[in-house]
This record gives structure tokens, sequence and C-alpha cells, in this order.
């Protein structure tokens, strides 16, 4: 699962910045929904949990179509002509953009997994590195809480291209995204609140 993040997070930066800043966001949302669809493959084989197989079912439908949206709006993107120059005030906002779908992501999936293994009540519980990239020793557990910690970063991503972007579709999609992954996080948080116990 966090193989998945960390594969997320280096693409996203290395993209190169575009002349478009509706472009940049397509290509960013793209990482990260495929990040999503490698996540809910991993759940599908290997987790044990009928809830949580059929929310990973469905996320991964879902997010397969949409990074088929995508893929055709970066393709109409990319065939637009220039409308801003590169290294101008739009730098600002590609920055902002990256850092929506990139910040926070892996301290907060690190932040989440100490607290699942040394129990709910450990806010501050702490973990090496390599401790926290192993998760907490269930596929379930790790999914649930890590597409929490992925999910909000999509939503900020989302509010971003809303605040920023100018193409109507893709802030169709952004709005969409907004809803549909902000019910997919009440899901999975239901789901670990019925399931508090310390995997051991």
């Amino acid at each position: 699962m966090m193989a998945a993040l960390h594969t997320m997070a280096q693409r996203s930066r290395a993209l190169p910045l575009t002349d478009n800043l509706d472009l940049y966001f397509a290509l960013l949302l793209r990482e990260n929904h495929r990040a999503a669809v490698a996540m809910s493959a991993l759940e599908l084989n290997k987790g044990q949990d009928p809830a949580l197989r059929a929310e990973a079912e469905n996320l991964n439908h879902d997010h397969q179509q949409l990074i088929l949206r995508l893929d055709s709006a970066i393709m109409s993107l990319r065939a637009l002509p220039p409308s801003f120059p590169e290294h101008t005030m739009q730098s600002e906002r590609f920055s902002r953009l990256l850092d929506a779908a990139t910040s926070g992501l892996h301290p907060a999936a690190h932040r989440f997994i100490a607290r699942l293994k040394s129990g709910s009540d450990s806010l501050h519980a702490r973990s090496s590195p390599k401790e926290e990239d192993a998760g907490t020793g269930s596929v379930d557990r790790d999914f649930a809480a890590l597409l929490i910690t992925h999910h909000q970063n999509s939503i900020t991503l989302a509010r971003a291209e809303l605040e920023l972007g100018r193409d109507e579709h893709l802030q169709q999609i952004a709005y969409l995204v907004l809803q549909d992954q902000q019910r997919e996080i009440d899901q999975v948080q239901a789901w670990l609140n019925q399931h508090p116990e310390k995997v051991k």
C-alpha cells in the first residue's frame, strides 16, 4: 500500500510543468487515481474483509473509468495552443497544485499507521520509516487507513483545481472527486471505527 503512495508521489514530482494549469491538474489527478487503483487491486488480491473488498471493487472500477476521462481531457488540452508562457506567475499556482497532490501524504499516512499499531489513544505514537512502510500487518486495515490519507490529498487537489483551474470539464471532475472521495473516506472510517482492536 505504501509503495503505491510512494510511486504516486515520485511520479507526480517528476511531471514536467506545462503552460496549462488544467493540464497539470489532470496529470496529477491521473497519478493519484493510478495509486488508488493499485491499492484497491492489492485489497482485492489479499484482503479478507467482505465490506472492504466490495469497496475496493467499486473504487477500482470507478477510478479506472475516471482515468479514461482524464486521458481524454489530457489529449484535448495538449492539442490546444499555449495560453500562458512558462515560468510566469503560473509557477506559484503549479506549486500549489503539486503541494496539494503530495504534501503531507506520507507523514499523515505514517502517523495513521503508527496510531493503529499502538492503539487509538496513542495520538503521538512514533515509529521508524521502515516500520511505517511495513504497515499494520493487516492488508484490510492498511487499505482502510491509507485510503483516508490518499483521498484527503485527492480532495485538496480537487479544491485547488476548483479555485485555480479554468477548464469546465475538469472542474466537473474535481467536484465529483470532492463528493465521491469524501463518501469513500466516511465508509472506510466507519469500518475502522467498527474494528478498533489492535493488530498484534
